[in-house]
């Protein structure tokens, strides 16, 4: 019984922090097995959202045309390919071709309100952008272009930005002033619009794409499988997963993990076959690794912690381990590295086999 209980705890624990309850009664048989040092937690998920201008992403290249651009004037045409420079020059991390566009007293605001004047400043102010946020991109989408007189024009329009860390592209409005100096136009001003709330539920959970689908940890003595799929239309992941020790069931449960907009971050809802519970939130570290710390209870009612570590190895192989692991206060030791592979799919002729057992 004690082996067995072993596997329910180091399995439940494998499975996304679900299992507190188990937990509980292992530990009074941990001395006995040298597995017993699982343990399962959860930590904060920081999102790949921060600043939208300094990680965000955007999608486009060149400003789209008009059906009557025929009829455009010659200074509206100058006027959207300094646009198109504008791209080019950014997807070249050129700061300084950017800030040439502008008058040498130009200001530049940002969506949080930071003004940047001076072409000086608006160079440095790129600089900085693009050392932080190598091989971003942006594009441009021209929306109107107003001449208030023959040397002054108004330009509205969305900016879509494209962080090389594999973010959801983000976009923002923008109001653009431009003055004709010597036959040629320059930027006076641009101000940047705040983006419009907007759920982010979908975007966000893309970030954990790589949990999805059928897997497996399999040893002498248990399998345990879990598969996870969108549901509700694509707003949250839902993983179900079970443990089988000497071909019994030993263990199910469920994690459904979401966008949290209040915090800003993912975070999972856990509930085992046992009676336990937890919820965390889901952080992504410098090491190019996904962790989720839980906090919950068992079964029996005593308080429970822990945080698991996730890391993509490839599109079929996963790695875990859980750490800072206590019930009731008491601390558990990490566990081992557990390494998880995708399922094979059940090949077709096995599945003709069952169809015609069941006819």
């Amino acid at each position: 019984m004690n082996r067995k209980l072993t596997f329910l705890w180091k399995f439940a624990l494998l499975l996304s922090g679900i299992g507190f309850s188990v937990a509980v009664v292992i530990d009074a048989s941990r001395s006995e097995s040298r597995d017993v040092g699982a343990a399962e937690t959860d930590v904060t998920k920081v999102t790949a959202t921060t600043n939208p201008k300094r990680s965000t992403s955007v999608v486009d290249n060149k400003a789209e045309e008009t059906p009557n651009s025929a009829k455009r004037s010659a200074d509206e045409d100058a006027i959207r390919l300094t646009g198109d420079d504008y791209v080019k020059a950014y997807s070249a991390a050129d700061a300084k071709s950017i800030s040439a566009q502008y008058t040498p007293d130009a200001e530049y605001i940002d969506e949080q309100g930071n003004l940047y004047q001076g072409r000086e400043a608006i160079e440095e102010a790129m600089k900085t952008l693009f050392a932080a946020n190598t091989g971003c991109q942006i594009g441009l989408e021209i929306q109107t272009i107003r001449f208030v007189s023959p040397g002054l024009a108004v330009e509205d329009g969305t900016m879509t930005f494209t962080a090389s860390n594999g973010s959801e592209p983000t976009e923002s409005r923008y109001t653009a002033m431009h003055v004709k100096t010597n036959g040629k136009w320059f930027t006076a001003s641009v101000r940047e619009h705040a983006p419009k709330v907007r759920r982010q539920q979908q975007a966000q959970l893309k970030h954990l794409d790589w949990l999805r689908g059928d897997w497996v940890d399999e040893s002498e003595d248990a399998v345990v499988t879990f598969s996870c799929d969108a549901i509700d239309g694509g707003n949250y992941l839902l993983r179900k997963f079970g443990v089988h020790i000497v071909g019994q069931d030993a263990m199910s449960g469920t994690q459904r993990i979401g966008w949290d907009p209040l915090t800003g971050k993912l975070r999972a809802w856990i509930f085992d076959s046992e009676g336990g519970f937890s919820d965390g939130l889901w952080h992504y570290d410098d090491e190019g690794r996904w962790m989720l710390k839980s906090t919950g209870a068992t079964a029996d009612g005593q308080s429970a912690s822990n945080t698991s570590i996730y890391t993509f190895v490839n599109e079929d192989t996963m790695t875990w381990q859980s750490v800072d692991h206590e019930i009731a206060g008491v601390a558990l030791p990490d566990s081992e590295v557990v390494t998880i592979v995708r399922r094979a799919p059940i090949p077709q002729i096995a599945i003709e086999a069952d169809l015609s057992k069941s006819n």
